[in-house]
């Protein structure tokens, strides 16, 4: 089971599972009385899409522009981030895992950096026992390499200060 929404266009919200068709009957009526069917329209364009032979292509250069990103990313932190700050460096996907020192929180450095017009989604989101305080997840597949350099020096101004 997967979905085309981070690969193509998140508004069509069209997604596809493989299994036997036992199970696919079965999903279908559970579908069914959710939300009725996906946007037709929307499975018609990714259907044209995926019989043109260009998603092959279009993933190899999301990697590839992914891996820049990240890169860009990684490296900004090695320049701004203070050294008690450590990170992951992920072998895809689209965000990093950021872990401040033990004491620090970081709702309370979001609130200073949207301040300072950056943010960042606070970890302890992600947490079902609401531990990870001193945690957050960063994007870097939706801004420029230049903007990604911009807010991680402006986050790091920040901790600097603060931590």
């Amino acid at each position: 089971m997967s979905t085309f929404s981070k690969t193509i266009a998140p508004g069509f919200r069209v997604a596809f599972i493989a299994a036997d068709e036992e199970m696919i009957a079965k999903l279908s009526v559970i579908k069914q009385g959710t939300d009725l069917h996906t946007n037709t329209f929307g499975q018609y364009v990714i259907n044209e899409y995926l019989e043109s032979g260009c998603y092959d292509e279009h993933i190899l250069l999301l990697k590839k522009e992914y891996k820049y990103r990240r890169d860009c990313m990684i490296a900004a932190m090695e320049q701004y981030f203070p050294s008690s700050v450590t990170w992951n460096r992920p072998g895809g996907g689209m965000f990093l895992w950021v872990k401040l020192p033990e004491q620090c929180d970081a709702n309370q450095l979001f609130s200073i950096c949207i301040d300072h017009n950056v943010a960042f989604v606070p970890g302890q989101e992600f947490f079902p026992d609401s531990s990870g305080k001193n945690t957050m997840r960063l994007n870097f597949s939706n801004a420029s390499p230049a903007n990604i350099e911009e807010g991680i020096k402006r986050m790091g101004n920040v901790m600097s200060d603060t931590l």
